[in-house]
């Protein structure tokens, strides 16, 4: 014996559409059946519980008391089917993640590092937002954004990652080949490269600022080298080409590696830097705080390649 005696779920779904449009017709477009195959399913279900479901009127169809009842039985139980099976869905999904960054951070920092947030939260799926204009979070496109300037913005709230600190860099070769580079003045006489972009996605910097800061106020004497895109910035500077600007938290690696090496022991840190920033009205779930712990944790351990990073400078 059945434990739940009930007509076919199939005429119940019929039934349940003819009684919300109150229409064969409707109803029968939603099922996408025909109005007298819908016809003959409401007629076999009235058969078989052996009462009246529908009035059927010359132009309209009006509902029963009895009709009524079921009708409302019907709807409660399909919405409480509905509603578990999205539950169920929702637990099973893994949960998502969105983190904007500037291409240059995602690029040179954030990349190489995804893996070892992968290994401690592989559930989640992230989501890498690149543009060098500043994507703000919001709870539609972006989660977590890292922002570059003073850690001030509107509905935010920011931790910061790091400061912008910014030195000269070149390649080994470079340096043996011109031993005469010992002093920030000595760089007017090299070949510097320069990233020319309306805002440097790496930060704000020039050659003018640093030198400036160094107390350098001359001219250089060699033409320079203009590039518009800082990953070529860097590939010059590996392949000798002159000097560049490096910002530490792309070109520290560089250094502990033995890719670039600092030329002069100069750097020059501004009051701006890194943010990892979230909207402050928007609730923390466990992936984004799971984020949020990681990436300042990386952030700490980004000193460990400045230690490493200060064995291969020239000092003045």
């Amino acid at each position: 014996m059945r434990k739940y005696p009930l007509p076919p779920l199939d005429l119940l779904r019929s039934f349940e559409a003819v009684a919300r449009h109150r229409s064969f017709t409707l109803a029968a477009q939603e099922l996408c059946l025909t109005q007298s195959a819908v016809s003959r399913q409401i007629k076999a279900l009235e058969d078989g519980v052996g009462f009246t479901l529908f009035l059927r009127l010359h132009r309209a169809v009006d509902i029963t008391a009895e009709g009524q009842s079921l009708f409302e039985a019907v709807t409660r139980g399909l919405d409480d089917i509905s509603a578990c099976l999205a539950a169920l869905g929702a637990s099973t999904k893994a949960p998502q993640l969105t983190v904007s960054a500037s291409v240059a951070f995602a690029w040179f920092w954030l990349m190489p590092r995804l893996e070892r947030f992968g290994a401690l939260q592989p559930e989640v799926d992230l989501r890498v937002l690149a543009a060098d204009q500043p994507v703000l979070p919001s709870t539609q496109e972006v989660d977590v954004a890292i922002l570059f300037g003073r850690g001030k913005w509107e509905g935010l709230e920011a931790q910061l990652l790091f400061r912008e600190r910014v030195y000269p860099v070149c390649s080994p070769g470079y340096l043996r080949d011109h031993p005469e580079l010992q002093r920030s003045a000595d760089l007017l006489d090299q070949t510097l490269l320069h990233l020319e972009y309306p805002r440097a996605a790496a930060g704000d910097v020039d050659w003018r600022q640093w030198l400036l800061r160094q107390g350098v106020n001359g001219q250089p004497v060699r033409r320079a080298i203009r590039l518009n895109s800082y990953p070529m910035v860097l590939q010059a500077a590996e392949a000798g080409r002159g000097v560049a600007l490096g910002w530490s938290y792309i070109t520290d690696q560089l250094l502990a590696e033995g890719r670039l090496i600092c030329p002069i022991d100069k750097a020059l840190e501004t009051a701006d830097g890194y943010y990892v920033s979230v909207s402050a009205s928007a609730s923390r779930d466990a992936a984004m705080t799971a984020f949020l712990n990681w990436i300042v944790a990386e952030a700490r351990d980004t000193s460990g390649f400045r230690m490493l990073a200060g064995n291969a400078t020239h000092s003045e």
